[in-house]
């Protein structure tokens, strides 16, 4: 069984940070309050499984060398995928993440696309009725019809072994700070951060090294993102049920090769300047520690999938 292709090395640093894309956007999808009226759970169970987006626009979009920016938005009304390969829409529909995508022409894995989505008043509204949970299952229905509209996608699914981590608490304890309440503009009280889940965090590149700076983030939403680091699925195991504040800088296994390659050693051997690695770093800022195991996951199998026209 084939996997998605690798893109080309001079593509690498870009398909790092696109990783994370499968899983952040997720997260940001559950993150909304439930409402206090309900509709029934015939009528809900109904509006997830026929919701569509009413309009949709898509571009391919052609690098011309020079600095890209790539990002996914999601908004009250739909959501906005720019520069970023299909594959970041597919892991969105399924709640999956790139490694476990399978089979598929190349330019599934290669090719960047510019996509806008927005569904109707009365469809957004519907959706602001659901529970967070209901909410993102409806919204991954309407990206999986989204798909096989424009796309033609036809999949199944498989179940595969995979090496795995669990997220533990390493000795000497955690090294986190609780999240700082954060005052509300409008009334100017403040929250007193026992939400967890609520938070932002940014990806950067720093001199050479990854970035992440979270603000009010709770652990599974860092699990979600070491899964797209790591190729692997990511397990909370920490019992770490709050929100925190923290930065936690490392370098990919690739960059660390590449600084050692250009230190002038001749060799692929890490430089000893180089940011640690993503397992290093996690102990020694953050006070956690990835273990790890296999288990069984899902994967997804393209059976089909068109380009699709643009408009």
């Amino acid at each position: 069984m084939s996997r998605i292709p690798n893109p080309t090395k001079a593509m690498d640093r870009l398909l790092y940070a696109i990783a994370f894309v499968c899983v952040i956007a997720p997260a940001l999808q559950s993150q909304q309050t439930t409402p206090p009226a309900q509709e029934s759970g015939a009528q809900q169970t109904a509006f997830i499984k026929q919701a569509v987006y009413e309009v949709v626009s898509i571009h391919k979009y052609k690098p011309d060398g020079g600095s890209m920016t790539m990002f996914w938005t999601t908004d009250p009304d739909g959501f906005g995928m720019t520069h970023s390969q299909i594959t970041g829409l597919i892991c969105q529909a399924y709640g999956v993440n790139n490694y476990q995508l399978s089979a598929g022409p190349d330019w599934v894995g290669s090719d960047l696309y510019d996509v806008q989505a927005k569904m109707d008043e009365e469809t957004m509204n519907a959706l602001r009725a659901l529970s967070p949970e209901q909410a993102k299952l409806a919204r991954q229905h309407m990206m999986r019809a989204l798909l096989t509209d424009r796309f033609k996608l036809a999949i199944h699914h498989e179940t595969k072994q995979f090496p795995i981590y669990k997220l533990v608490v390493a000795k000497g304890g955690p090294k986190l700070h609780e999240a700082k309440p954060i005052e509300d503009s409008a009334s100017g009280s403040k929250d007193s951060a026992s939400k967890p889940g609520k938070g932002m965090m940014r990806m950067s590149f720093d001199a050479g090294a990854m970035l992440l700076t979270a603000e009010e983030l709770s652990i599974d939403a860092l699990v979600g993102q070491l899964s797209g680091s790591l190729g692997s699925e990511v397990q909370n195991d920490t019992g770490l049920k709050g929100s925190y504040d923290f930065t936690l800088r490392w370098a990919p296994e690739s960059m660390r090769l590449e600084a050692g390659s250009s230190s002038g050693s001749g060799n692929a051997n890490v430089s000893d300047n180089a940011a640690p690695s993503i397992f290093d770093a996690l102990q020694e800022q953050l006070g956690l520690k990835l273990e790890s195991q296999k288990a069984p996951l899902d994967v997804i199998v393209i059976d089909h999938i068109e380009q699709p026209s643009e408009n």
